[in-house]
């Protein structure tokens, strides 16, 4: 199976998952990102060209999901990616602790960056002390199922790729 049809298929999963279970999932309001955490970690197990086309996508199926225009979090998806992808080659990876931190704070980057989109395109504004704290949880909750979803989209970005690769130098 190409790289490809591992992206679609992973996306279209989550896209169906998005819509008919974890919609019905909210705590304040505030529900799972599934598709901006699959942009997320395409970012990080991708690289940047990888991550960001798979973002892209990502944010295209998500707003098919939802009334904002379109385009709105295909806007920010792949930026996100990006950056997430840079930082990952300069972050020392210490534990999974200091992953899901990482992964967390970057959850809550992505949703206030939607946000922030959303109030640009003339969205209903929201009352500062409500986003703050619905920011948080839906970063939680975000955060919380990114384990099975990580091994799923490391399967279909990576696809094809070495997952290291050593460079060793040659003594003369």
């Amino acid at each position: 199976m190409s790289s490809r049809l591992r992206v679609l298929a992973v996306l279209l999963t989550a896209l169906i998952a998005q819509a008919t279970l974890l919609t019905e999932i909210r705590i304040q309001g505030a529900t799972v990102e599934l598709m901006m955490v699959i942009a997320i970690l395409a970012g990080f197990h991708g690289g940047p060209e990888r991550g960001m086309f798979v973002a892209f996508f990502a944010g295209l199926l998500q707003d098919s999901l939802i009334s904002v225009p379109l385009g709105l979090h295909a806007l920010v998806f792949p930026p996100l990616a990006v950056a997430v992808s840079s930082l990952e080659q300069r972050m020392v990876r210490l534990t999974p602790v200091a992953d899901a931190l990482a992964l967390l704070l970057a959850s809550t980057a992505g949703i206030f960056m939607i946000v922030a989109a959303g109030l640009l395109f003339g969205l209903s504004p929201f009352d500062p002390s409500v986003l703050l704290t619905r920011i948080l949880i839906a970063a939680a909750m975000t955060t919380a199922i990114a384990i099975p979803v990580n091994r799923a989209v490391r399967w279909a970005v990576m696809g094809g790729l070495p997952p290291e690769i050593k460079i060793r130098s040659i003594d003369s």
